[in-house]
């Protein structure tokens, strides 16, 4: 029976010197979990070339690929060693952060979420729906997602948890569902009920 990937990344890691303990099969690839977030690694299906990827719920630290698998061992090992996010970056070029990594540190993810999306040039009906709710200044502390036609709004990572508030456009007034641990869904008239709406549904919880 040949070995699996995550043996053979923890034989090759001790090779070199490094520690990496608990790296475990998955699909695709191998997994190690951390105190800062999963980490993956993958091998190309084509070529010789190793991915990492770095993530924990609402927030992907760092991602990046190379050819040479005993820097891509380093990189885990740094990371599970707890490495600051722009020591790591530094020390392994290949890697580059997250979209909203540095806002997550800084504690504006929301505000980072809301200005990337606004700005965004793939205009579906749920950016448009975000534009229009821009200048609703009591929704900027929830985290807005696009999907196609509809808008969701959580609390922010890493606050997040079961609540999703979750609506679209229907006709001319707005199609509403809350997800959470009393779910419902109806029908709004205006962008200011709506606007409310998601203030109460977020407060009540």
């Amino acid at each position: 029976m040949s070995e699996g990937l995550a043996k053979a990344l923890e034989r090759r890691a001790a090779g070199i010197g490094l520690m990496i303990e608990g790296i475990f099969d998955c699909t695709p690839g191998a997994m190690l979990a951390t105190d800062r977030g999963n980490v993956w690694i993958n091998v190309g299906a084509w070529q010789r070339d190793f991915s990492v990827a770095i993530s924990q719920p609402g927030v992907e630290w760092a991602r990046g690929g190379t050819e040479d698998v005993e820097q891509a061992l380093r990189a885990v090992a740094a990371w599970q060693e707890g490495e600051p996010l722009d020591d790591f970056v530094s020390e392994f070029p290949f890697m580059e952060p997250g979209r909203l990594a540095h806002a997550f540190l800084e504690g504006r993810v929301a505000e980072a979420q809301w200005q990337d999306l606004l700005a965004s040039e793939y205009h579906t009906g749920g950016q448009r729906l975000l534009v229009s709710l821009a200048p609703f200044d009591e929704l900027r502390s929830f985290y807005p997602e696009i999907s196609y036609g509809d808008l969701r709004f959580t609390m922010p990572p890493p606050l997040r948890d079961e609540r999703l508030f979750r609506f679209r456009r229907d006709g001319p007034g707005f199609r509403v569902e809350e997800c959470g641990p009393e779910p419902r869904e109806y029908s709004l008239d205006t962008l200011d009920e709506v606007a409310r709406h998601v203030v109460e549904f977020f407060a009540s919880g």
